[in-house]
């Protein structure tokens, strides 16, 4: 089972207007979210998952605990660096190794939980974190924007940020029939993803890898294979190996059990002479952006209403880089409201540092 918790509670009736609703509970959007509602602002974080995290994502499997999608996370900036202190000083967090096939000096850090814990840490204070809550569409209303649900209910707020992957949130508007500023959507439109498929193993005793517990590969199937074991998060050996875009691309549609066969065959070097106890395999539609927006946000509507995007394909597809693209964001829509939820007459201010001419490719 996923390491996310109980089931999601039954869905709450519609709430009232909020300053701001965050689609997604990434990384990015729980950095927003936290930014956001600590300058007091009313914020709403919906996702359609089961729990928050997005790709920060963590499976229990035969008493194993395996990270299926990203795999550890770096530090190079001084806001990684604060929130890297706060996970110390809770004791969630250690260092796996400080390179794979050869030390480079730069630490991997991995949370002691699995990486769900990073964004259960972003999460624990926020107010109001709805899951398990699919959003069906988006529409512009008198005040600012409803989000309508798959259950009929609908949230409002005056600002929206989406944090999904790009052709998601994209298609939420289509649906609404949201137009965004001149220029910005075709350059939206252009920024497409690789896939990624993720097979997960239980092993019976060690596996093959060397230490630190992890490859990176340019060549074969797969782009990299960790040891959850050697990684400190799983008490017994648990493989997690993810493939290249290409095979991801080729077989995305066939049936899982014929090609998670497949792919347990390729990895026998890293499974050396140990036992299969459990495999599973995983599919990340959107695994990582193709490329990037320029700015670590776009202000996509601008105004005292605005619309805006975050997420790793703003600030690059590293953890760190998808926690700097939340935290612009939340700024972004902190000066296009500065007087939050009552500042809705439009003499409220713009969104001077996050407005459309610094977002633009």
């Amino acid at each position: 089972m996923d390491d996310n918790g109980p089931e999601p509670e039954p869905a709450p009736a519609p709430t009232a207007t909020v300053d701001v609703v965050v689609v997604g509970a990434g990384i990015s959007g729980l950095a927003a979210a936290r930014r956001l509602q600590a300058a007091g602002r009313k914020v709403t974080v919906v996702d359609k998952g089961r729990s928050v995290g997005g790709r920060l994502a963590t499976r229990r499997i035969s008493g194993a605990r395996v990270d299926h999608g990203a795999q550890f996370f770096t530090q190079r900036g001084p806001e990684m660096a604060a929130l890297l202190d706060e996970l110390r000083a809770a004791g969630s967090v250690h260092t796996w190794c400080r390179g794979f096939a050869e030390p480079d000096g730069h630490p991997r850090y991995v949370m002691a939980e699995g990486m769900t814990a990073l964004a259960k840490h972003l999460a624990r204070d926020l107010t109001d974190v709805q899951v398990g809550r699919r959003v069906e569409r988006v529409e512009r209303r008198d005040g600012g924007w409803s989000l309508h649900l798959d259950d009929g209910t609908c949230l409002t707020g005056v600002a929206v940020l989406f944090t999904a992957p790009l052709p998601q949130s994209l298609e939420l508007l289509d649906r609404g029939g949201v137009e965004l500023d001149a220029g910005i959507r075709p350059e939206l439109d252009a920024i497409d993803y690789d896939a990624a498929l993720a097979v997960l193993v239980v092993l019976d005793g060690p596996s093959a890898l060397p230490l630190p517990g992890a490859v990176q590969l340019d060549r074969g199937p797969f782009t990299f294979v960790a040891d959850n074991r050697a990684k400190g998060i799983s008490p017994r050996p648990a493989l997690t190996l993810h493939t290249s875009p290409e095979v991801a691309a080729r077989r995305w549609d066939e049936d899982d059990a014929a090609l998670l066969e497949d792919l347990l065959d390729a990895a026998a070097p890293w499974i050396g002479g140990a036992g299969v106890v459990e495999a599973q395999l995983k599919r990340w539609r959107y695994a990582a952006p193709r490329r990037t927006w320029p700015e670590p946000c776009c202000v996509a509507v601008d105004g005292v209403e605005p619309l805006v995007f975050a997420g790793d394909a703003f600030d690059g597809p590293r953890i760190e880089g998808a926690y700097r693209s939340g935290l612009a964001a939340g700024t972004a829509l902190l000066r296009a409201r500065p007087g939050g939820a009552q500042d809705s007459s439009g003499t409220g201010g713009s969104s001077s540092a996050g407005s459309k001419p610094s977002t633009r490719p």
